[in-house]
């Protein structure tokens, strides 16, 4: 055997405390349950090149099922896809069982949809993925979740200025998007369509004049309140218009008040029996009328405040913010957006716009980022093997305790005495040894049983 072959038991420990502190930061989770029975959630998602190569059998298993039932095969992490229930273990499979939940003959996730990145392939280009070879910075779209090379893309800004990419697939197959991109919350890569390299040009809309991200479109809404407003609201420029006559008879006087405020008219009437001097009777009038113009006009004002915001609330759920909106601004050109923080909030919300995003398919996500179904945190994943097995081990009774440790004692000193001729004679330990010494091991217990 080659030199460069051999190791050490020093170097053979090193190495295996390297690759468990890389799958340690790699798979921080626990996997020990299926997220099949969550249903169709927003999950990271994987698919096995080994089990699966072929168009048409295209299909994807959670993380856990990543590790615990593919560990050893081909795998091809796709990170997010929404709306996707695990396949390992269902008909898509079929001689592959779940070591984690065993699903039902026959068993179909009828819901989930599959493209080409489940067999490994990305982008525009249909590249097939790899990850020793790739050099490119990828970009996942927010609303398709296809993976794009920023080399196809074109001309992208830098990755700290925006949150969001929408391809121009995306922006083509949803043309509404390309209503709104007045607005400073997007950036736009515009490129020439059809066939033949890409001429792209990128566009920062932030810097449009006159734009600000919360004035696009109050100023339309306020012109058709203060238009429906005008007539059956006062404002506190109104005026109170008050005309009081008094009658008087013989046996009794009677004080007529009228407060006519805008289109609003209360109507108060006071009526007292003949005491006392008319006089009296003048100035408790007025008194009177006094006291009820301030409340009144107190009373007015407040309800008049009521009004206005119960007008504004409905007027802005009936107004709709696309049709406030340019017509498309690049018509010849194709669109991929960089959208930033808060860029969902631009979005209208009527029931018109609703109900197209309800038949586009993008309403679970179009107006608000999505939970994503993680497995729980693995507490041990900091932990070596042998500080894990020592805990486990501490955590049996002492009967198991005492067990374990014998047979750990009796495995040590058959290794010793296996690897002990071998350092007298200054001979390498070669792979097929330790195999037959297992191997041996292994008929041996056999045997006992």
């Amino acid at each position: 055997m080659a030199e460069q072959d051999t190791i050490t038991v020093s170097e053979y420990i090193a190495e295996q405390e390297r690759l468990e502190q890389e799958a340690r930061e790699l798979f921080p989770k626990k996997f020990d349950m299926c997220s099949n029975s969550a249903g169709y959630v927003r999950q990271t998602v994987y698919s096995c090149l080994t089990c699966n190569p072929n168009p048409s059998e295209e299909s994807g298993f959670c993380y856990s099922c990543s590790i615990s039932c593919h560990g050893d095969h081909n795998l091809v992490e796709l990170f997010t896809k929404r709306a996707f229930r695990c396949d390992c273990g269902t008909e898509k499979f079929k001689d592959v069982k779940c070591t984690l939940d065993a699903k039902p003959a026959g068993a179909v996730n009828e819901l989930n949809q599959y493209n080409h990145n489940f067999l490994g392939r990305f982008c525009w280009c249909d590249v097939q993925y790899d990850p020793h070879k790739e050099e490119s910075t990828m970009l996942q779209c927010v609303i398709c979740e296809d993976w794009f090379h920023d080399s196809c893309i074109g001309i992208t800004p830098h990755g700290d200025d925006f949150d969001d990419f929408i391809c121009r697939t995306c922006t083509k197959d949803h043309p509404f998007l390309k209503r709104y991109l007045h607005h400073p919350s997007f950036m736009i890569g515009l490129s020439e369509k059809g066939g033949g390299p890409k001429s792209v040009v990128m566009v920062d809309s932030s810097k449009a004049s006159g734009n600000t991200k919360d004035a696009l479109i109050k100023d339309d809404v306020k012109t058709a309140l203060s238009d429906s407003l005008v007539d059956i609201v006062s404002t506190e420029e109104d005026k109170t218009t008050v005309t009081t006559s008094t009658t008087t008879t013989s046996s009794s006087v009677t004080t007529s008040t009228t407060i006519a405020e805008s289109s609003t008219t209360t109507v108060v009437a006071t009526t007292d029996a003949v005491a006392g001097s008319k006089e009296e009777k003048v100035v408790q009038g007025k008194r009177s009328l006094e006291s009820t113009i301030l409340s009144n006009s107190d009373e007015t004002k407040d309800l008049n405040k009521r009004i206005k915001l119960d007008v504004e609330a409905k007027s802005d759920s009936a107004i709709c913010k696309l049709d406030q909106q340019p017509t498309d601004p690049y018509p010849d050109q194709e669109v991929n957006l960089f959208a930033t923080e808060g860029w969902r909030d631009l979005l209208c919300q009527c029931t018109s716009c609703m109900t197209m995003y309800t038949k586009e398919g993008v309403a679970s996500f179009i107006l608000g980022e999505e939970a994503v179904y993680e497995a729980e945190d693995d507490d041990e994943a900091e932990s070596s093997t042998l500080e894990s097995g020592m805990k486990k081990l501490g955590e049996m009774d002492r009967v198991q305790m005492m067990d374990g440790m014998m047979a750990y004692n009796r495995m040590r000193d058959e290794v010793r005495a296996f690897l002990e001729p071998y350092s007298q004679q200054g001979k390498v330990v070669t792979e097929s040894d330790i195999h037959a010494f297992f191997a041996a091991k292994m008929e041996q217990r056999k045997n006992n049983f």
